[in-house]
């Protein structure tokens, strides 16, 4: 009997959570994802439109993964749509640009994006980008802490978040009709190294790239794949003192023949250039096309 009772207890926590989820999904934008047990259970409709919560089981990592999605109510499944890919900044999750950019929606709205935003993960995952920067880092600039584990645990954790972010692109991909000559690679922070590091390994899936506050520690090395490639590279005006990299990865890609463009954005701090930032990355991504 007691075993029963506690039982029935455990399972009204979880429904509680799930329904938490269905009816006013949290806003939330740090932190790791629900567990496997919760995420099972919440309720998706493949090829829905607006704003939803959605999950997969990735069998690499086994357990269920979390991404944010968001469709343009005007989808129309007849029409190739472009799809913007948005990875989140360290220690925070699939729903950082959500509740960071509030206007978010309307801006897919009016430019008929799908919006997706991975998990990446873990919120320590990197999207297997390398996690050091070379020679002393530039004065000033507050660095992540270092990823526990064995080194082969660190790289295990960069490989999944990695195939994560693939994973995602082909789940939407097989939902939508994914205009294949505008798709593009954005990201912040942590995920602005994961869009320099993507946006040069997979430089064929991407119509223009826009990484932001974020470094590529190999540019030199990729300067000739990532000039082939529309690039728009922000950062908030206070935080130019410690990333002095964001402009010169400019002044690179335009010496190697290509089509870069720098943003500071007036006034801004590390976390309070994402919203302004957004809303011109969209505009400028909506004006590329391979």
């Amino acid at each position: 009997m007691i075993r029963k009772l506690i039982a029935i207890a455990m399972l009204c926590v979880v429904t509680a959570q799930v329904a938490a989820q269905n009816t006013a999904p949290p806003r939330y934008g740090f932190g790791n994802p629900p567990p496997t047990a919760v995420l099972q259970l919440v309720q998706q409709s493949a090829g829905a439109r607006g704003e939803q919560k959605r999950h997969y089981y990735f069998a690499d990592a086994d357990r269920e993964m979390p991404f944010h999605l968001y469709v343009p109510t005007t989808y129309d499944p007849a029409k190739p749509t472009p799809m913007v890919v948005a990875l989140h900044g360290w220690s925070a999750n699939q729903d950082y640009f959500f509740a960071s950019v509030p206007e978010l929606p309307a801006l897919c709205e009016r430019y008929g994006f799908i919006f997706v935003a991975p998990m990446g993960y873990s919120v320590t995952g990197w999207y297997g980008a390398p996690m050091s920067i070379p020679g002393a880092p530039p004065a000033g600039l507050k660095l992540p802490p270092p990823q526990s584990g064995t080194p082969a645990e660190q790289l295990r954790e960069r490989e999944l978040s990695e195939q994560d972010v693939l994973n995602v692109i082909a789940i939407v991909d097989s939902e939508y009709n994914i205009d294949a000559d505008r798709t593009y690679l954005m990201g912040h922070s942590m995920g602005g190294f994961g869009a320099w590091y993507l946006g040069a390994k997979y430089a064929d899936k991407w119509a223009a790239l826009a990484p932001m506050s974020g470094i590529n520690e190999n540019l030199d090395v990729h300067a000739g794949t990532l000039a082939k490639l529309p690039v728009l590279v922000s950062v908030g005006e206070q935080e130019t003192p410690t990333l002095p990299p964001s402009k010169a990865a400019v002044e690179t890609l335009k010496s190697a023949g290509g089509d870069a463009v720098y943003l500071e954005v007036a006034g801004a701090s590390h976390g309070s250039m994402v919203a302004p930032a957004t809303a011109a990355i969209l505009e400028f991504f909506a004006q590329q096309s391979k």
